[in-house]
């Protein structure tokens, strides 16, 4: 296979879309010689910051020494970051020969009359075939969709599951109600596996956590928040204490503050476990770490933000954060999301830092078209264009915006790499 045959092949499989079910996924990686049985694990669930947590951790057990494989969704600038060892992506070459691999269990599945793998299935059994075959140490492995069906849920023993914020969010998967998605969350807990969980889940999302905990005789931790102290936080990222100690991240604002805090306990736990690292590793790992895509500087004059939040409570954080952070500049947005987000939810909380709305179109068959956006839009802010193409749209904020003003280009991840190219071209 070349590298367009392995993007078609994984393309075409998004016709059959997200179908929360572990049979088919059980069944091509028994194929394919069941590659995640000689795996280590942290798994990590959750609404938001999954992402950030797992990138923390994967950057603390690097500097820790070990080999650490990293699986996350989606992409934001290139497909091979989803797959990465030591912060290294697959190469096209192992992603070819990797893909080569699972198509032809896929064409064996097929000819037992078995259903064909989904997208998310096909990748993670790339991933897991790539990780075994590399002999990483630990990967930190994030959940796609919920937990309890999720395709990385056929791990068996995690090190560490992980329970990062919980919110609402792909309710028609999930359900309608915390508790509900609390527990798809808690799908991924194993028997006896120690559990990290956010320090400021709801109050159902937490009894869920410790129910699960309880029935599963797992040990629960959950960071102390009350032993918090933020120094700083600003477009250079946070300075905070915890415990007693001082920490820094590259990753910007209070709610990275916030995972932070699981990722460190989560380390502290693989420390425990036996795996020997260090709070100096952690120190490091926290600051090394970097994540595109959340409250991402690409421009510093002006100022342009690139951020994929894409969920009400996501955007309330983003927003909590541009208030601190640009201290009281005005900003001009570039907003595009999916017809089955919470986007007008999210502009009512985008109308406290931004008076001007510039509606675009993510480049995803689920978009929410640029004209509904901007219906949507004129309820809560100011001014509100209309542009689709997002070359244009970033254009048209540069136009707008003067010498102080902020540019955000925020909404959907599917949406970023367009934004970052526009950037780079147009300024």
């Amino acid at each position: 296979m070349d590298y367009k045959e392995v993007t078609d092949f994984i393309n075409k499989a998004k016709k059959f879309g997200s179908r929360l079910d572990l049979t088919r996924i059980t069944k091509l990686c028994e194929i394919l010689g069941n590659p995640q049985e000689t795996c280590k694990f942290v798994h990590v669930a959750g609404t938001n910051g999954k992402g950030s947590v797992s990138v923390y951790l994967s950057h603390i057990l690097m500097e820790a020494g070990f080999k650490t494989g990293l699986y996350t969704s989606p992409f934001i600038y290139e497909f091979n970051e989803r797959i990465q060892i030591n912060g290294t992506p697959i190469s096209d070459e192992d992603l070819k020969r990797m893909m080569k691999k699972v198509k032809a269990a896929t064409e064996e599945m097929l000819s037992q009359g078995e259903e064909h793998p989904t997208e998310f299935e096909l990748i993670t059994a790339l991933a897991y075939l790539y990780f075994a075959e590399q002999n990483c140490d630990v990967v930190v492995l994030e959940v796609g969709l919920g937990g309890r069906l999720d395709a990385t849920n056929i791990i068996k023993n995690p090190l560490v599951s992980v329970i990062t914020s919980v919110s609402f969010d792909h309710t028609e998967y999930l359900g309608e109600t915390l508790s509900e998605i609390a527990w798809n969350k808690c799908g991924i807990i194993k028997e006896n596996a120690p559990i990290v969980s956010y320090p400021y889940q709801p109050e159902e999302v937490y009894r869920e956590i410790e129910k699960t905990a309880k029935e599963k005789h797992c040990e629960l931790f959950v960071p102390k928040k009350e032993t918090l102290k933020i120094q700083k936080t600003d477009l250079s990222g946070n300075v905070f204490s915890y415990q007693g100690e001082m920490f820094e991240t590259s990753l910007v604002g209070e709610f990275q503050v916030r995972n932070a805090l699981v990722s460190i306990e989560a380390a502290k736990v693989l420390a425990r476990l036996g795996y020997e690292i260090k709070p100096s590793h952690i120190k490091e790992g926290l600051k090394k770490a970097k994540w595109p895509a959340r409250f991402e500087v690409l421009h510093k004059n002006p100022i342009v933000i690139c951020d994929g939040s894409h969920n009400e409570d996501g955007m309330r954080a983003f927003v909590e954060t541009a208030k601190a952070a640009l201290k009281g500049k005005k900003a001009i947005c570039v907003f595009g999301m999916l017809k089955d987000k919470e986007y007008r939810a999210c502009l009512e909380s985008l109308s406290e830092i931004c008076d001007t709305v510039i509606c675009t179109e993510v480049d995803n068959p689920r978009k929410e078209t640029a004209a509904a956006l901007r219906e949507a839009a004129k309820k809560y802010i100011g001014t509100v264009y209309e542009e689709a193409d997002n070359e244009k749209a970033v254009a048209l904020a540069k136009k707008l915006a003067e010498a102080e003003d902020a540019i955000i280009c925020l909404g959907s991840l599917y949406m970023m790499k367009n934004m970052k190219d526009a950037v780079e071209k147009l300024f």
